[in-house]
């Protein structure tokens, strides 16, 4: 579950490097993001979730039921994300 954490760069290092501007697709921001980073991310367990399609934007999103667990995760003085001391 938290496997996303370390392997995508974007998330597990604060300060990453943006795509090359000659990569496909690099500069683009998906419609409803905005680009910037938060300070923490948050990992919610969860056993059910249900799913709705949205056709004007041609993707589909992800309900979760209630979370289980949830796990806090912050950047540390290196830069990279490590668990929170407030994970509930």
């Amino acid at each position: 579950m938290t496997a996303a954490l370390s392997l995508c760069p974007h998330i597990a290092l604060g300060r990453h490097r943006r795509a090359r501007a000659d990569r496909p697709g690099a500069g683009i921001v998906p419609p409803g993001s905005h680009g910037d980073k938060p300070d923490r991310y948050l990992l919610g367990i969860t056993r059910a979730y249900r799913t709705r399609f949205i056709p004007e934007h041609g993707f589909t999103v992800y309900l979760p039921a209630p979370f289980k667990t949830v796990h806090t995760y912050v950047y540390g003085p290196d830069g990279r994300l490590r668990p929170a001391t407030d994970t509930r």
